[in-house]
């Protein structure tokens, strides 16, 4: 089996998984919205002083002030070591993707007459 991840794989896993919907739906962390910034619960010091910038894709914590990536997340809610924790993620980002090509192509062809003149 593989043991080293690449570079381009790690920043993919890093990146392209929204941190809140991990953070929401996979990780299942209690959150919620206020004063217009995604909230959760810190998985260190346990406060909801937190935030996620979409801008970056980190999450952080203002009380005792660490940042999480979707790897350092999972490691830490889930208790799982880097290898697993990429392989979880590696899971979740296959998923999206392939939706993600079928609307890219559906949006592609809004507008176009369709095949067979229908």
């Amino acid at each position: 089996m593989k043991n080293r991840f690449s570079s381009r794989q790690l920043f993919e896993l890093r990146n392209n998984i929204h941190v809140d919907m991990l953070i929401r739906d996979h990780l299942q962390i209690p959150s919620k919205i206020r004063d217009g910034y995604f909230r959760f619960l810190c998985p260190l010091c346990n406060e909801f002083q937190t935030a996620v910038n979409p801008a970056t894709n980190l999450a952080r914590c203002f009380r005792c002030e660490k940042n999480f990536n979707t790897i350092d997340l999972v490691m830490k809610i889930k208790g799982y070591g880097f290898r697993d924790s990429v392989l979880f993620l590696k899971q979740i980002n296959t998923a999206p993707q392939v939706q993600t090509v079928k609307l890219t192509a559906l949006a592609a062809m809004v507008g176009r007459p369709m095949p067979g003149g229908l």
